[in-house]
């Protein structure tokens, strides 16, 4: 599914934070042409706890947030010097389901985030969306 009119591209890039994640936003930007727009995508899922354990509780997602915007300071002077327009994308959802409902052309995340043993190769959100994907993954190789 292209969702690029005129041969404008719309690249969604996965961001947690992680210096993968980083890498990932590089490497999108530097691919993208001009008139292109990259999205950077992060998504939250806290834990969520059983009914028979329910309390009052609140969804502080506001870390989460904090690492969007830090990131789109990062690179938008990147991403204007080459003509690329960035746009920022925040979901309560879970990461993989964030990614593969997005509408874009091409979806680019790190090799790995801030995933634990399951997530010490590929990661689990990568390995996910490059197997359930609509559209061509890149998945950018870990930072060494």
């Amino acid at each position: 599914m292209t969702t690029s009119t005129a041969g404008k591209r719309r690249i969604v890039v996965g961001v947690d934070g992680s210096p993968n994640s980083m890498k990932a936003v590089d490497w999108a930007i530097s691919f993208a042409h001009s008139g292109d727009t990259v999205v950077l995508l992060s998504a939250w899922s806290p834990i969520v706890v059983p009914a028979d354990m329910a309390m009052s509780y609140t969804f502080d997602d506001t870390g989460a947030r904090s690492v969007l915007d830090q990131e789109n300071k990062r690179v938008a002077q990147t991403a204007a010097n080459r003509g690329v327009s960035l746009a920022v994308h925040f979901e309560n959802n879970d990461p993989r389901n964030a990614l593969l409902d997005s509408k874009c052309d091409l979806i680019v995340v790190g090799a790995r985030g801030h995933g634990g043993v399951v997530g010490l190769l590929v990661g689990s959100v990568a390995d996910y969306v490059s197997r359930h994907a609509k559209v061509p993954v890149v998945i950018v190789p870990a930072v060494e």
